[in-house]
């Protein structure tokens, strides 16, 4: 780690001492709005062996300040509230993650603006709760991340309904701590809809189902590129997952689940992408791009996860507890370097397959520890370019 992110992270925490005093003095204040400040750090450590067919294994360590965010929760009357969060990500980029502004017209009635999520499980859950350190391909090649956009939900009983009408992201405006737009800026518009709902089955058994569409249009002077590569690669040269440019549009149709009955619980999803080329693309006819995982969970303590019917979420038990966790990861990609050896209507694929072991141990309450032992395999689609890269990952991680 440089010495850079080392006094930025160290300067958060800093900060965000004077800032919990700061909201102390505030909450006090029982005539003023009522005021929560937050922040996070997460400090990964990760190793990579990459392994490649006649070639000597590539070696990536190293220890990256993932996160180092602060923010605030604000409630400024009974139904409008705002809350932000941002600081320094993955050593030194400096970033917004979400800002919301958030009406509520009648009960069980959100309406929001800012830099939001629309849909997706685990996309959706809080970083207090994820059970790994990564997201694998499905996250990486189908959700979407925080984006501008207005949104709506309602609670429908049982059920969540989001709409949501989505730009690129406040990192990409010109709205950055960098200040000029980002190349590529403004290139997004999409329409999302999201609905889930939790059914209970019996005491300590639960049942979430869900599904999603989206559609995405992409402008700009180059075509969308839908990319995948192991967590903690960068700089490592590889074969990962990457299309080139390749879409003008797309539309995706993804599925959820989750269900749990005492301290096992089971959670998966998938999706099917249908990208539209761009005219200057290689791939005429590119197939369907598909990804998804599935994983398995147990507390040995016995506790169970608990369900937040607002949002339609699954939530991680309290602090104290440890929960030990399987995952398999796939997905299928257009492979861009096989477009003018095939056939233009039957490209190659490239495909991606990983499995992952992890445990989650919550120290106390802001304080989690999580490791991850993994393996994914790659093949981008033409002869004697299989990869296998082996992980071992730890995250220390604070919430306030």
């Amino acid at each position: 780690m440089t010495s850079r992110p080392l006094l930025r992270a160290l300067a958060s925490l800093a900060l965000a001492v004077g800032l919990l005093g700061a909201g102390a003095a505030q909450a006090a204040d029982k005539g003023g709005p009522s005021v929560r400040f937050k922040g996070r750090l997460l400090v990964d450590s990760i190793d990579l062996v990459i392994s490649r067919p006649g070639h000597p294994d590539d070696h990536a360590d190293g220890i990256q300040v993932r996160q180092a965010y602060l923010g605030l929760d604000a409630d400024l009357s009974e139904q409008m509230s705002l809350r932000f969060e941002g600081g320094a990500a993955n050593n030194d980029a400096l970033v917004w993650d979400e800002v919301a502004l958030e009406y509520r017209p009648a009960p069980g009635v959100a309406v929001m603006a800012g830099n939001l999520k629309a849909a997706g499980l685990e996309n959706l859950t809080s970083t207090k709760s994820l059970s790994f350190l990564e997201r694998g391909p499905y996250g990486d090649l189908i959700t979407d991340g925080f984006t501008s956009a207005l949104q709506v939900r309602a609670n429908l009983r049982s059920l969540v309904a989001t709409l949501a009408f989505q730009g690129d992201s406040f990192n990409n405006l010109g709205l950055d701590f960098d200040g000029p737009a980002s190349p590529g800026a403004l290139e997004q518009r999409a329409v999302t809809a999201r609905v889930a709902g939790g059914f209970p089955l019996g005491e300590n058994r639960h049942l979430h189902l869900g599904g999603w569409v989206r559609g995405r249009s992409f402008g700009g002077d180059f075509p969308h590129a839908y990319s995948f590569e192991p967590a903690g690669s960068q700089g490592v040269e590889g074969p990962w997952l990457d299309t080139g440019p390749l879409a003008r549009s797309d539309g995706t149709l993804a599925v959820e689940a989750a269900w749990w009955s005492g301290s096992v619980w089971v959670q998966g999803e998938a999706a099917l992408l249908r990208p539209d080329p761009a005219p200057q693309a290689r791939v005429l006819s590119p197939p369907n791009l598909k990804a998804g995982y599935v994983l398995v969970g147990w507390n040995p303590q016995g506790e169970v996860r608990s369900y937040d019917a607002r949002r339609a979420l699954v939530v991680a038990p309290g602090p104290g507890s440890i929960d030990l966790l399987a995952r398999y990861d796939f997905a299928d990609v257009p492979a861009w370097p096989m477009a003018t050896a095939g056939p233009p209507d039957s490209p190659a694929v490239a495909r991606v397959r990983g499995l992952t072991f992890g445990a989650v141990w919550r120290v106390q309450t802001g304080y989690r520890l999580l490791l991850n032992l993994g393996e994914m395999h790659f093949d981008p689609g033409w002869p004697g370019s299989k990869s296998r890269v082996r992980s071992f990952q730890v995250r220390a991680q604070y919430d306030f």
